[in-house]
């Protein structure tokens, strides 16, 4: 009888741990770069991360990466399922774990590309960009496409030695490039277009302190890229649900608000070649991550 007791004790207490682990919620998780300030961007994405949950039907969580490659990171070790993330950083995510792109965002225009600008101060006496030789320049950060690759890309073809012609720095942001050319520390900022208008209530003296010196070519929009091995099942209603949360009124104001965006439209690898012929031009090594 002793026996039979502890068996039965057994029995009981397997079938207690297989009901918990069976009833252990499903969760995917969101990544995305610091657009701003990340404490804040964590804050903010929550609504989106509800409005998924319920079309998905499966609860979305939201990690925000502390630098642009924090995401391709999360992407090829598993712990992000899908991610908001540059075109630069798409495509080292491809390079890396074989992430796929499957949205790409949309402008105000309604269009999927953007340029970079290069910034100056009202004052300054830069008028061409053989005018920057031997002064400071903000990029945002190494991964960053608009902050960097095609601005960086674009002074190449100028004749311009990045590591001979002039002193950069990568500020961390958008934003803080354009704070950066506005207190004097930096003589050109490279942002996003147009990063004054974006960031007007932070900076509402931008417009008229600062003065655009030109543009790079066009720029695909970020990307919206889920994990190489993610199910195709999984890819999809990912894909539907932010198609169907972007064309919703509460949707569409919730992506303008907190980032800029107006829609997606389905993407394909092929749109961002541009990316990897200008990565080729400015010799980075995909495979490196570098």
């Amino acid at each position: 009888m002793k026996k039979l007791s502890i068996l039965l004790i057994l029995i009981v207490l397997m079938g207690t741990l297989v009901g918990c682990s069976s009833d252990q919620e499903e969760v995917i998780r969101m990544g995305f770069v610091p657009m701003r300030d990340g404490d804040k961007l964590i804050e903010s994405v929550e609504p989106l991360a509800t409005l998924l949950t319920e079309e998905i039907g499966i609860k979305v969580e939201a990690f925000t990466a502390t630098n642009y490659v924090g995401v391709v990171e999360g992407l090829g070790s598993g712990q992000v399922d899908f991610g908001f993330i540059p075109p630069f950083a798409y495509v080292l995510a491809n390079s890396e774990s074989n992430a796929q792109v499957i949205l790409t965002a949309l402008n105000s225009s309604g269009a999927s590309s953007y340029r970079s600008q290069f910034l100056v101060r009202a004052d300054s006496d830069i008028t061409n960009f053989n005018d920057i030789k031997g002064k400071r320049v903000a990029f945002v950060d190494p991964s960053s496409t608009s902050g960097y690759l095609f601005p960086g890309a674009h002074l190449v073809a100028e004749g311009i030695d990045l590591e001979k012609d002039i002193q950069y720095f990568y500020s961390g942001g958008h934003d803080k490039s354009l704070q950066l050319l506005l207190n004097g520390d930096v003589d050109v900022a490279t942002t996003f277009v147009d990063v004054r208008q974006r960031y007007e209530k932070d900076f509402p003296n931008a417009q008229e302190e600062t003065r655009v010196l030109g543009y790079t070519q066009d720029i695909p929009n970020i990307s919206v890229t889920v994990r190489g091995d993610l199910e195709q099942e999984m890819q999809d209603k990912i894909q539907n649900a932010l198609l169907t949360i972007a064309a919703s009124e509460e949707g569409a104001e919730l992506l303008k608000e907190l980032f800029n965006m107006y829609g997606f439209a389905v993407a394909t690898d092929e749109d961002y070649q541009v990316i990897r012929e200008t990565a080729a031009s400015m010799n980075v090594d995909l495979k490196a991550g570098n």
